[in-house]
């Protein structure tokens, strides 16, 4: 797994050269959870609270930094150690009104100068559909301002693997959209090394845990707030 990794990520360094917001982007899409909406405090105290609670387990920041990004049925497996997917997450759908996630202050704005600008607009994140539909609902984001939205459910491989971008690539072509005039906004590396990899522009977003500095030891873009998008 570590080799095909390094592989995607020299595949990632190749394209050496920073994107920026120009014409000749067509489409942006954005990753969800810390790019979109702010969910690594809440999630993190959820996710230590359902394994102390339901599991007898002490759940550490090293740990939970390690799987964060994974798509979301795999990262309760992983962090509660169980088999039993449905029961670990009827426990996060039952308790999550009592961590809930923010919306960031410029999510909507930016979203909707974009749209006024005629750009297409998609998510491609790792929760479930079902999650982000209680997101949009919950925080009150416009499901129309998308053009597309992909989820966990929608593909069977995952981030850094670039192949997790097929499907978005599939509905382009029909929209005479090509990867080059296409922009990801992520918050981890996991992120940039599959956008990179799928021939897809990245611009990093220092709101999760990767910061901006680190962004750019990788020789690519970095912003501190979404409406940098646009500024």
């Amino acid at each position: 797994m570590d080799k095909i990794i390094i592989s995607w990520y020299k595949i990632a360094i190749m394209h050496k050269e920073t994107t920026s917001l120009c014409p000749s982007i067509k489409m942006i899409l954005f990753d969800h959870d810390d790019t979109l909406v702010g969910a690594l405090k809440a999630k993190w105290a959820q996710h230590k609270y359902i394994a102390r609670t339901f599991y007898g387990k002490t759940l550490k920041n090293d740990e939970l930094r390690l799987h964060w990004g994974k798509p979301l049925t795999l990262l309760l497996k992983l962090l509660y150690e169980t088999d039993h997917l449905d029961i670990a997450m009827s426990y996060n759908i039952a308790t999550r009104s009592k961590f809930p996630k923010i919306l960031f202050k410029d999510t909507i704005s930016t979203l909707n100068t974009l749209h006024n600008l005629g750009k297409k607009l998609g998510l491609v994140t790792a929760i479930t559909r079902s999650s982000l539909e209680h997101d949009l609902k919950t925080l009150k984001i416009p499901n129309e301002l998308f053009d597309y939205i992909q989820t966990e459910d929608d593909t069977i491989v995952h981030k850094p693997n670039p192949q997790v971008f097929n499907p978005a690539l599939t509905w382009m072509v029909k929209q005479d959209i090509q990867p080059h005039e296409v922009l990801y906004v992520g918050d981890h590396l996991n992120d940039m090394i599959a956008a990179k990899g799928a021939g897809i522009g990245f611009i990093g977003i220092g709101t999760g845990l990767t910061s901006i500095e680190e962004f750019k030891k990788y020789q690519v873009e970095g912003i501190n707030q979404l409406s940098d998008l646009i500024d």
